[in-house]
């Protein structure tokens, strides 16, 4: 069979961006189906994962310390299973009122180089998205703006995605959403931002392994999409943990 993540396909050894990490005192089947994630990804030739938690106002366990906590969990687990996978540990950061905070205190959790994943409100601009973008950038951090295809007011407003790159943020699709878990115009708007050479990364979005069949499903039957994935130049490579022992 094909997969999406096989070299034949797009040559993406890293995964970037999913939700599966356990939470403190999850549902067991949770940590199960977790483990299956990882485990669908070694088959799929991933040799390297990062887990993205929402650290947002809305969700106060996750803080700093309790998502690498629960990542020291899930590690073990990880041994145990004999699953092959490096798992990393990052955060998906929302952009309100107490990110300013976190950059402050330098409490982030970042790619290699200082790079930071961000998510934008889904309907709406957040006013301070300009202020919260120079601190990153001042503290020496690469923003990366997540999803972009998601939001209404972000994907098809050439100016603010033009003047966001030309400040030196990095955009990311999830797959998830070219694979139509979000509608046909969310697909049709990912597909665009394809074709424009807008995106930097990509990852699947992924919560389950049923949501990974989906992105192989829909994605591998479009030749299109294929075309389009695979003349897009990500640059996951940076964050591939066999690239970086290598130097």
């Amino acid at each position: 069979m094909n997969y999406l993540f096989s070299r034949n396909k797009i040559n993406i050894d890293t995964e970037i961006h999913c939700h599966i990490l356990p939470t403190v005192g999850c549902d067991p089947e949770f940590t199960n189906q977790a483990l299956g994630v990882l485990k669908t990804f070694q088959y799929y030739g991933v040799n390297t994962v990062y887990v993205t938690p929402h650290v947002r106002l809305t969700r106060p366990s996750n803080t700093h310390k309790s998502i690498l906590e629960r990542a020291e969990v899930f590690k073990k687990q990880i041994t145990e299973n004999k699953i092959k996978i490096k798992l990393e540990v990052v955060a998906e950061y929302y952009v309100d009122e107490g990110l300013s905070s976190l950059i402050d205190n330098e409490l982030l959790l970042t790619y290699p180089q200082s790079h930071v994943l961000i998510e934008l409100p889904m309907r709406f601009k957040p006013d301070n998205l300009d202020e919260i973008i120079k601190k990153l950038l001042a503290k020496g951090y690469t923003p990366i703006i997540a999803h972009p295809e998601l939001h209404h007011y972000l994907r098809y407003d050439w100016k603010m995605i033009v003047d966001l790159k030309n400040q030196g943020c990095l955009f990311q699709l999830n797959l998830i959403n070219m694979a139509g878990y979000f509608g046909e115009d969310v697909v049709a708007a990912a597909e665009n931002l394809l074709r424009s050479k807008i995106y930097d990364l990509v990852g699947t979005g992924a919560h389950s392994r049923e949501q990974l069949r989906l992105i192989n499903e829909q994605i591998l039957q479009n030749k299109n999409f294929i075309i389009l994935l695979r003349n897009t130049n990500f640059k996951n490579k940076m964050f591939s943990k066999s690239e970086q022992n290598e130097r």
